[in-house]
């Protein structure tokens, strides 16, 4: 895949998940850094540093204990940042459920809702949809 992204962050609290989906994105080739967080709590800490840079596609699990998906949108909605409207938000889940999808439509930073696990097919269809990059 000739398109590439600067960062890909995952935040998903099951290890083994986040695992296979690192996986899947270095053997797509499509970004330079990946980031991975099993907790909404240490996501926002990195992202609220002003050192880093805002990732190009952010993956969250929309079920998490302690903060769900739609907790971490909230407070990565509140960040005092003027660049985190460039970020594309992908939520993941195992089971789509309407009421999750009526959520989803309602927050307009929520760019869409896939279905896990993903694969190396499913990020170039994400990539190819949500971003214009020259090859």
């Amino acid at each position: 895949m000739p398109k590439q992204l600067d960062t890909i962050l995952l935040l998903d609290d099951n290890y083994s998940t986040n695992f296979i989906h690192k996986k899947f994105i270095s053997d797509a080739n499509c970004t330079e850094q990946i980031i991975d967080f099993q907790s909404g709590i240490d996501a926002l800490d990195y992202l609220s540093d002003v050192k880093n840079k805002i990732p190009d596609l952010i993956f969250v699990d929309i079920n998490m204990p302690i903060m769900s998906a739609w907790e971490f949108l909230t407070n990565f909605n509140e960040l005092d940042r003027d660049d985190t409207d460039n970020s594309v938000i992908i939520l993941l889940t195992t089971s789509l459920s309407p009421k999750d999808e009526e959520k989803a439509a309602n927050i307009s930073t929520i760019n869409g809702i896939w279905l896990k696990p993903l694969s190396e097919e499913k990020i170039g269809a994400i990539i190819e949809k949500y971003f214009e990059l020259s090859s």
